[in-house]
């Protein structure tokens, strides 16, 4: 019985993420959720108090599992290897309905102190994940000896300018310069120690 409950709670939040990545966050209803899911309202307030801690959940499972399925991707690769496989799924080189999504959160971030604290703890976990792979690279004398924290803040910085751009006009020419440069960055910031290669 607690499975099917996990498991139907997993459901409504699911379906409110694809509804969210559709239409934006704002623009969903519950109602739309009921509907789809054949559900009443009655039903999802049993596992959720109030719309919006529904909506904080499952934006919040939708970008766990997002870096869940990085992190189970880049399995086996050298640390520089991740830090531009991330980049290249971390920037969009065509029209990307998931960032319709996290561009809704930013907007509700800018004035709702629960949307912020969600936005700021995913960034924190991107950052956490690419500071990660960094100190790795140093330990392993892929990369050269650095400010870890300092670099770390700055790929986040250009990979997260690069987003939104690429968000509001993607193509494939420009995800492509972008990839360049970050590698380039790279290249500039954690240059391997004496003869090691990336």
């Amino acid at each position: 019985m607690k499975k099917k409950s996990e498991d139907l709670k997993a459901l409504i939040l699911d379906t409110a993420v694809a509804l969210f990545i559709e239409k934006g966050i704002t623009d969903v209803t519950t109602r739309e959720v009921t509907e789809q899911l054949g559900l009443s309202r009655s039903h999802i307030y049993h596992y959720f108090s109030n719309w919006q801690i529904l909506c904080l959940a499952a934006i919040e499972r939708f970008m766990a599992r997002e870096i869940a399925q990085f992190t189970d991707e880049v399995v086996g690769l050298s640390p520089d290897q991740k830090l531009i496989r991330l980049a290249e799924i971390y920037l969009p080189d065509s029209a990307d309905a998931s960032w319709k999504l996290y561009d809704s959160l930013w907007q509700m971030a800018a004035n709702n102190d629960a949307y912020a604290k969600l936005a700021e703890s995913n960034i924190t976990s991107w950052m956490t994940l690419i500071g990660d792979t960094i100190q790795q690279g140093v330990d392993d004398a892929v990369f050269r000896k650095t400010d870890v924290s300092r670099t770390t803040r700055q790929l986040s910085a250009m990979l997260n300018g690069y987003a939104e751009v690429l968000s509001i006009s993607p193509a494939k020419e420009k995800h492509q310069r972008a990839l360049a440069d970050i590698a380039d960055f790279i290249r500039m910031a954690l240059a391997p120690a004496a003869g090691k290669k990336t």
